[in-house]
């Protein structure tokens, strides 16, 4: 026991330095170079533990200067998880290698590397920045245990339809916004101007919008279907409605619609396309009615639970109370799948059974 603990501690805290020392690096270097009015080494290795916690998604709390409300940091990038996401995955394999036991290299790994997350989230605590105590272990038990999974398991087969689909849209969500950047350049371009990051702080910044590629992506779903998305308090941007303020100095924000386009709604097409071949995968394999519903509905609601995930995570609160809410909202994407997967079921599988079982009463009379 004393062996498996052991390893699993190692490889947690090996998983850790795989992320938090660039990152120690990268704030060293920009403190370095940027001048410090305190002259505090502490401060970059903050900020460091702070950029490693963001990477996981936990929210901040801040305490902005005076004049200002207190505001928030939940609008993180999802494309950050990615890398904290690959080195417990593999710690978790080297801990496997060595100790032969799957589930017992998952639950000590998982929980050491929480663990030493949440005391991170606890020492790192400022004046000013605060992580999320109570969110930080949720939400890295939630990444920790998603890079853990063998998802080569005949278990997750019936999913890759969808899912497979689903990226499929995302991408054509991501041409459309970069056909839009295209058309938009001038706009992209005086957002750059207005930045003026330096050299360094420029390549941070180009870093730090590839990594909100994903939110952006979600957004450009959420456009294209109908429900649209926000960029601060009182706006709402989707095909039929152009509400909007005015929008932060962020060049990838160039892509933004500057009219309204009730054409694109026509892409709602592409979800009912992949909802109904989903269920016509599921209808050609089974013919007994309780296994078509029963194995429908599995398939269908692991899909909208990790979209309501996803959702949640592509929406929150940027720095103050007027940038609230930003992206898209958590419940109208999964709604909208979860409308079209009801109403194919429908017309699909209860509406030809009840027929049937009327005919078959006629017949009886």
């Amino acid at each position: 026991m004393n062996r498996i603990l052991l390893i699993a501690f190692q490889q947690a805290l090996r998983s850790v330095a795989l992320i938090l020392l660039p990152l120690s690096f990268i704030a060293l270097f920009a403190w370095s170079t940027a001048g410090s009015a305190t002259g505090n080494t502490s401060d970059p290795i903050r900020a460091a533990i702070w950029m490693w916690l963001g990477s996981h998604l936990v929210p901040f709390k801040l305490s902005l200067a005076s004049g200002f409300s207190s505001g928030a940091l939940s609008y993180l990038p999802i494309g950050a998880a990615i890398f904290p996401w690959l080195a417990i995955r593999s710690g978790f394999r080297r801990a496997n290698e060595f100790l032969e036991n799957p589930r017992g290299a998952r639950t000590f790994v998982v929980f050491f590397y929480t663990a030493l997350a949440t005391v991170g989230a606890v020492l790192s605590q400022s004046t000013n920045i605060k992580p999320n105590i109570f969110l930080t272990p949720l939400f890295v038990v939630f990444i920790a245990l998603s890079a853990t999974i063998n998802y080569q398991a005949e278990s997750f087969q019936r999913f890759k339809f969808l899912f497979h689909s689903f990226i499929a849209l995302v991408g054509v969500a991501t041409l459309i916004i970069g056909i839009s950047l295209i058309m938009h350049f001038e706009i992209v371009k005086s957002l750059a101007i207005v930045i003026q990051p330096g050299i360094m702080g420029g390549v941070l910044f180009t870093i730090l919008q590839l990594l909100y590629l994903p939110n952006i992506a979600l957004a450009g779903v959420s456009y294209l279907l109908g429900s649209g998305f926000s960029l601060g308090l009182g706006t709402l941007i989707s095909p039929l409605t152009l509400d909007i303020n005015s929008i932060p100095a962020i060049p990838i924000l160039g892509a933004l619609p500057t009219a309204k386009h009730p054409l694109l709604l026509l892409t709602l097409l592409i979800p009912i396309l992949i909802v109904a071949l989903n269920q016509l995968k599921t209808f050609t394999k089974y013919r007994e009615f309780n296994l078509r519903q029963k194995e429908t509905l599995v398939t269908v609601f692991p899909f909208i639970l990790i979209l309501v995930l996803f959702s949640y995570f592509a929406s929150g609160t940027l720095l103050t109370q007027d940038m609230k809410p930003v992206g898209i909202s958590w419940w109208k994407l999964p709604a909208i799948f979860g409308a079209i997967q009801f109403i194919t079921l429908l017309f699909g599988l209860y509406l030809p059974k009840l027929v049937k079982a009327i005919k078959a009463r006629k017949s009886e009379i």
